[in-house]
């Protein structure tokens, strides 16, 4: 996945200042950032969403090229919110996205998507009826549904998840995160934007640091979840300490410098 000088407007708004983004297969790359720094949007643009110029290719095809029957076996996109009008089952709203993929034969595909993100039984109830973070559950087991097989005959597919845990509890948090790196170590690749930066730590292999719409810093999450950038970026003074053993960098909010005595 490349995105190369990537400029997107909104009205008369430049949000994307020529960005140049890269995703590989068998890695979870998560995007990170303030608010309104373009997170969202570049991924948008890189799944059609949003115009843009500049080129997006995916497994060295130009997206522009790429009919949406074409993509749709590809790669599959969880938004951050999604409504839903009609009183869909459960079941429903997964094959919606188990029909657009290369499984849509496999009556069995649903209730196992749905146990990968532990709604097991799920299915025959009315996605209206569920809480906001079972619902956000049900559109991963969706996704999941529609690029079931993380790759086929050597070509990965692909994951792009917009903020997939916000409204989720810590334990459902994991499994989401669980999910996306199973997804990846099995050779699919997986985009996510995140605003936890400890969980990105944890679970990200790469880090993509966006401020004011363009690419502050790009790399490990050693590299990138470090004090001076954050500092730098969100505006906000935090000791960034490690984990004993692998190194993983955390962040204790409670050390906040605020400057008062």
């Amino acid at each position: 996945m490349q995105a190369k000088d990537i400029r997107v407007k909104i009205g008369r708004k430049d949000i994307l200042h020529g960005v140049n983004f890269r995703a590989e297969p068998g890695k979870v790359t998560a995007i990170i950032g303030p608010n309104g720094s373009g997170k969202s949007t570049l991924l948008k643009a890189m799944t059609g969403e949003h115009d843009y110029t500049g080129q997006i290719t995916l497994n060295g095809q130009d997206v522009r090229a790429l009919k949406p029957w074409q993509l749709a076996p590809l790669r599959a996109v969880l938004p951050q919110a999604a409504t839903v009008a009609f009183p869909y089952t459960v079941t429903e709203i997964v094959r919606m996205g188990q029909m657009g993929g290369l499984s849509g034969e496999d009556p069995t595909l649903p209730a196992r998507a749905l146990a990968r993100v532990d709604l097991a039984g799920f299915g025959p109830r009315f996605y209206s009826d569920l809480s906001g973070g079972e619902q956000q559950r049900v559109q991963l087991a969706r996704v999941l549904a529609q690029v079931w097989e993380p790759a086929d005959d050597g070509q990965p597919r692909w994951l792009f998840l917009d903020e997939p845990v916000a409204s989720l509890d810590i334990a459902h948090q994991f499994t989401v995160l669980d999910v996306a790196r199973d997804f990846a170590l099995a050779g699919g690749g997986v985009v996510v934007v995140m605003h936890d930066l400890n969980l990105t730590a944890m679970f990200a292999d790469k880090v993509t640091v966006m401020h004011k719409g363009r690419i502050a810093a790009s790399g490990s999450p050693v590299d990138t979840i470090t004090r001076g950038l954050l500092e730098d970026v969100y505006g906000c003074s935090i000791d960034v300490s490690r984990a004993p053993g692998k190194g993983v960098p955390f962040l204790l909010p409670q050390m906040r410098e605020t400057g008062v005595t």
